[in-house]
């Protein structure tokens, strides 16, 4: 058959339906909407564009899950990293500050920026570095998005305590106290924690009435049970309130008779209120001794050995412990930088201080120490419990006038210092 005429039978049919032509070349079943089927040869483009489509969307799915995942797992890395520098420093196995955890927890951020917990972490460390106005920077930027977020303010509260900023210091404790702490986490032991702590800070500025309504509340809400209850009976006795410490370890102890914790803290209640024979006993329960309870024992014998008013000493014995608590009395004065007992001690006496202090602010106890001075002898004691008295009256006051501002001080002052409390009254 000739070309021509194969192709004029070709275009007389519908390149889409392949149905014959009409006179005016244009497909008449095509143009019928109404009668018009669609066939397979329709869907092909279609169906094909969409698969296209779906793998395209599956391959930018699957590359994107990817970068996430990789991403996520570096954050995770450097975050650990991170967190082991800071354990090394905290558990004192680096000696230098950790700059190097900033570092590892900045770059967990690059791949994590918006992770609460690795921006917290990041606080600490920078804390430790002693760099407190980036941590301070960070930490409001954090408190800004998240205002009722308790550890957010807590961590604030115990920098702004470091900065000597009270004021601030106890408004983000009291928002610590009203605020969110993290889901599936009991919020009563975080909040009796930050009380605990709250009561600690207080303690330190001596603001013992605001201590006194912190523990208040912890007493209103502590389980009875030895830690929580020997924590509040610790500070209790650290806020001056001997009898209530001694109340609540006597309260631990009909519980358990054996607790060493709670009859070492009675022992020491015991002897903040005046009472060595009950203090004694309590620490000959004390099973199996530790050091503090040797060291509190060795305090009480070394007081007893010192009190001339015990009833068993003989008229020279009296004598001679109030010699001897004259002495300690002025070498601790002397240590201190006190110029008239620097005077007394001599050449053979501690090495003074060089900070020495305000002889008027010493004046009365340098006339009552020159008054006292020339009888200090045993024989010349005898039989005078008048200047016994006397003496030791000094010595006492002596003491506790230079606890405040003396240093450490030694075994015989403590033990001067208990006596002090049993036989006078005097204050810490």
């Amino acid at each position: 058959m000739p070309y021509g005429m194969r192709m004029s039978e070709e275009t007389a049919n519908c390149t889409i339906c392949r149905q014959p032509l009409g006179e005016n070349g244009r497909c008449l079943h095509c143009d019928d909407e109404t009668a018009h089927t669609w066939t397979i040869q329709d869907w092909r483009p279609l169906l094909t564009l969409s698969l296209l489509i779906a793998m395209g969307f599956s391959f930018t799915s699957l590359v994107v899950s990817s970068y996430s995942e990789k991403r996520s797992a570096l954050a995770a890395e450097y975050s650990a990293a991170g967190s082991r520098t800071m354990d090394e420093w905290t558990n004192g196995l680096r000696k230098y500050r950790p700059t190097a955890a900033v570092d590892e927890f900045e770059a967990a951020l690059v791949y994590s920026h918006d992770d609460f917990k690795i921006q917290l972490k990041l606080t600490d460390a920078l804390m430790a570095t002693g760099a407190a106005s980036e941590a301070l920077g960070q930490l409001r930027a954090l408190r800004d998005q998240h205002p009722g977020n308790a550890l957010v303010n807590l961590k604030l509260a115990e920098l702004e305590g470091r900065r000597n900023h009270v004021d601030e210091a106890l408004r983000y404790y009291q928002n610590a106290l009203d605020g969110e702490w993290p889901e599936h986490t009991d919020p009563v032991p975080q909040r009796v924690g930050v009380l605990f702590e709250a009561a600690e800070f207080l303690l330190s500025l001596g603001r013992h009435e605001q201590v006194e309504g912190a523990l208040l509340s912890l007493a209103a809400v502590l389980p009875n049970s030895p830690p929580e209850q020997e924590k509040l009976a610790s500070l209790y006795l650290r806020n001056g309130d001997a009898g209530r410490a001694l109340d609540i370890y006597r309260e631990q102890l009909t519980i358990n008779a054996k607790d060493a914790t709670a009859l070492l803290g009675a022992a020491q209640a015991s002897l903040a209120a005046g009472n060595h024979v009950a203090a004694r006993r309590y620490l000959e329960e004390v099973k199996p001794e530790g050091t503090e309870s040797q060291a509190l024992l060795a305090k009480l014998n070394r007081m007893e050995a010192l009190d001339p008013f015990a009833r068993s000493a003989p008229g020279r014995v009296r004598s001679e412990r109030a010699v001897a608590a004259f002495r300690i009395a002025i070498e601790r004065l002397a240590g201190c930088g006190v110029p008239f007992a620097q005077a007394l001690v001599g050449k053979g006496g501690k090495q003074a201080s060089t900070d020495e202090k305000d002889p008027a602010q010493w004046s009365g106890f340098a006339k009552w120490a020159e008054q006292l001075s020339p009888m200090m002898d045993e024989r010349k004691l005898r039989g005078r419990d008048d200047v016994i008295e006397s003496t030791m009256r000094f010595a006492f006051q002596a003491e506790t006038a230079a606890q405040k501002d003396c240093g450490r001080p030694t075994l015989d002052d403590e033990a001067l210092l208990l006596l002090a409390r049993e036989r006078m009254g005097a204050s810490q």
